[in-house]
């Protein structure tokens, strides 16, 4: 049998068999197009005739050795531009006013409208632009120790970082040499307490999972559920989402296993331990939860019938695309959650401003008595009719029942109790067609008469904000589950008190499954469920159009671009309780680049 060496030194006779007869002096890389490498030819007769005993299929059939690591992220670029996305509603000096998510420019605020030198200058009053740039790498590394024993992580570095956010100078880092940021030279890490409110990296995830006939599941990890109304991790169609910003990670404990075709999981969830014996004073060696009376609960069951392993997710590929086989899947996530007691605010503060795991007899525990029932359903039917046609049909529909005996956080305070009833659900239908695709999405989330929409306005819960709602009826969707550029996704926070319907249309001009070039357009009409809960006391939330150009390719390069104009509704005009400086809210802009290297 030859060897790979017998193959190399008949490679070198032929060589210098070729030169001497012809003649011929070849420069170094030089080769005439279209011809095989003679090596290449060479290692192909070999493999083919069988007298190296097939290497090159052994090599391809070579069982995987272990440990190795399997790699998986992306880098992301953003840049953002928006006009009036305040919607002309903030009053300056009353920090209270306004009615979007989105700020007014600094020049706005009361400070520097007042001051002549600043105002004329950069011409303060009615300021409506901000834009910034962020940057983020997510690295999502799997350690495969075994054939059943992995380790994950997923780790943020440089996270929505915006750009220029962390020079290097006197007043941020303490630099003599660099007295003003606008001689500053270089960028600085970011630390949080230091120069920001984050560090440079980020642990989202770490687990470990055993997988013999069954997967056990430890660590925090991801949560994810159906369309991702309820529980989203950061992912979209089963694919990740490069776009996503939040993301909800769950400290867990897990089992999975199938039976009769359908799986069956179960996980114990630590939300909250409550106090623990962790010391700055004592960086080493395992911190300890004081007791379990202030821990918050979460049990979890789920059943539901789709493709999970990587074998089931090959066949149903074949099934969808090329057999042309209707699927359907389905799901039921239950959830229960329960909490007796909760910390006293005002202590708890002081005993972390104090590093006080050795001194904690001050920890008071407030009666709180709060618990959930978090049923949710989803559904999903897909026909494909050829490769390039098809219908998908996907719903979620996710409610909160519950209670609280004590919202007050301090001892002392009264108590006030509250009942939890909340129900949403999202619709989406999607028609391909060719080149060519349309689409429904639709949906709501009820809400309740609390003052305003409590994501990130006000908390819904207070007792300041006049009579409180004793019937906590307001849903949200998760915050990662978007709609729009705008409306949702900026000035209010999520869906919530609101009805919407949004057709869209998208076509895409290859004619390919792997490179795509193409555009969509969205249209967005929202309507609020309780009128009286909105800052404008109207129905209207807005219409929103967004205009979208993509362009992603095989090897993972995406490119897209985003503009979204808002005609806010009634809803969002400012109405303070006086009557006093009321706004109207006014058309709002957003243009937006995102460049993304998928790995």
């Amino acid at each position: 049998m030859r060897s790979i060496d017998s193959v190399l030194k008949a490679f070198g006779a032929r060589v210098l068999g070729g030169i001497a007869s012809a003649g011929i002096v070849l420069a170094a890389g030089q080769a005439h197009a279209g011809e095989p490498d003679e090596l290449d030819k060479l290692l192909d007769e070999e493999g083919k005739s069988g007298s190296l005993g097939g290497w090159a299929d052994k090599l391809a059939e070579r069982p995987q050795t272990f440990p190795y690591f399997e790699h998986h992220g992306y880098f992301r670029f953003r840049a953002d531009f928006f006009h009036n996305g305040h919607l002309g509603t903030v009053i300056p000096g009353d920090a209270k006013s306004g009615t979007s998510g989105i700020p007014a420019p600094l020049t706005e605020n009361a400070i520097n409208n007042e001051d002549s030198d600043v105002s004329a200058q950069v011409g303060t009053e009615n300021a409506k632009v901000i834009s910034s740039a962020n940057i983020r790498l997510r690295y999502s590394p799997t350690l495969h120790i075994s054939e059943s024993l992995r380790v994950k992580t997923t780790l943020d570095i440089f996270d929505n970082l915006v750009l220029g956010s962390t020079p290097d100078f006197a007043g941020n880092l303490g630099r003599p040499d660099v007295p003003l940021v606008a001689f500053a030279q270089s960028a600085a890490t970011p630390s949080d307490g230091s120069n920001g409110f984050r560090d440079s990296i980020r642990v989202k995830e770490a687990y470990g999972e055993f997988q013999p006939a069954f997967l056990v599941r430890v660590g925090r990890q991801s949560s994810n559920w159906g369309l991702g109304i309820l529980a989203n991790g950061g992912t979209r169609q089963g694919e990740v989402d490069v776009d996503a910003d939040y993301g909800d990670y769950t400290d867990r404990a897990l089992l999975l296993f199938k039976l009769y075709g359908i799986y069956i999981a179960g996980a114990w969830d630590y939300m909250y331990s409550g106090a623990t014996t962790d010391d700055p004073n004592q960086p080493f060696g395992q911190a300890k939860d004081l007791g379990s009376a202030d821990d918050v609960n979460q049990y979890v069951l789920s059943i539901f019938q789709r493709p999970l392993s990587d074998k089931e997710k090959a066949q149903r590929r074949v099934d969808t695309y090329e057999r042309f086989k209707p699927s359907f899947d389905w799901g039921v996530y239950t959830v229960f959650r329960q909490q007796d007691f909760d910390l006293d605010s005002v202590a708890y503060k002081t005993w972390r401003e104090q590093g006080g795991a050795k001194n904690y007899s001050d920890l008071g525990l407030v009666t709180r008595g709060a618990w959930a029932l978090i049923p949710d359903l989803w559904l999903r039917y897909e026909q494909r009719f050829d490769f390039f046609s098809g219908l998908r049909v996907e719903l979620e529909v996710a409610s909160i029942f519950g209670g609280i005996d004590n919202v007050n956080n301090e001892l002392g305070g009264a108590e006030s109790a509250r009942d939890i009833q909340q129900i949403g659900a999202a619709l989406e239908i999607q028609y391909d067609l060719n080149q060519l695709s349309t689409g429904l999405d639709a949906g709501f989330a009820t809400g309740d008469s609390a003052e305003g929409f409590g994501v990130l306005d006000r908390n819904t819960l207070s007792e300041q904000s006049g009579a409180p709602n004793k019937k906590v009826t307001a849903f949200k969707f998760d915050r990662d589950y978007r709609l729009d550029l705008l409306l949702f996704r900026e000035v209010i926070g999520t869906v919530t008190n609101a009805v919407y319907i949004k057709p869209w249309v998208s076509y895409d001009f290859f004619d390919s499954p792997e490179d795509v070039l193409g555009v969509r357009l969205d249209l967005l009409y929202a309507q609020a469920l309780v009128p009286a809960a909105t800052p404008g006391n109207e129905a209207f939330l807005g219409f929103e159009t967004d205009l979208r150009l993509y362009f992603h390719n095989k090897a993972g390069f995406m490119l897209d671009v985003e503009a979204g104009l808002l005609i806010p509704g009634g809803a969002l005009n400012y109405r303070p309780v006086d009557n006093t400086n009321n706004r109207d809210a006014s058309l709002a802009f957003t243009l937006q680049g995102r460049l993304t290297a998928k790995f």
